[in-house]
């Protein structure tokens, strides 16, 4: 009946929107975590301390279904600090590994 189908429907896009919220508040609850973690493992020698400070992280909905974590450098130099001398002052790529799996864990979380 058509009245079944159209609560059905409405189920499903409730369950969707829950869904995609749940993961937007894993990304908001991790972005204070990677940036800690990166600021205090920064394997490099201050010497402003800017490039520790401007480490940050966000996270914006692209589309309906797609939420991004990212993190990043504040300052342009960064960008050096990941590639040169064979990525030995690297940090973004050590985060992100560091918090694969908790992030996969929460987010399976949300499906089970």
């Amino acid at each position: 009946d058509e009245g079944s189908l159209r609560q059905i429907d409405e189920a499903l896009v409730a369950y969707g929107d829950r869904v995609i919220e749940a993961v937007k508040a894993v990304a908001k609850y991790f972005e204070p975590v990677l940036e800690e973690y990166a600021r205090q493992n920064a394997p490099w020698t201050d010497r402003t301390g800017n490039a520790r400070q401007t480490l940050h992280a966000w996270s914006d909905e692209l589309a309906n279904d797609i939420v991004e974590l990212c993190i990043g450098h504040g300052m342009d130099y960064g960008l050096w600090l990941e590639v040169r001398w064979g990525g030995r002052y690297a940090i973004i790529w050590p985060t992100i590994e560091q918090h694969l799996a908790p992030i996969s864990q929460m987010l399976q979380g949300i499906f089970a």
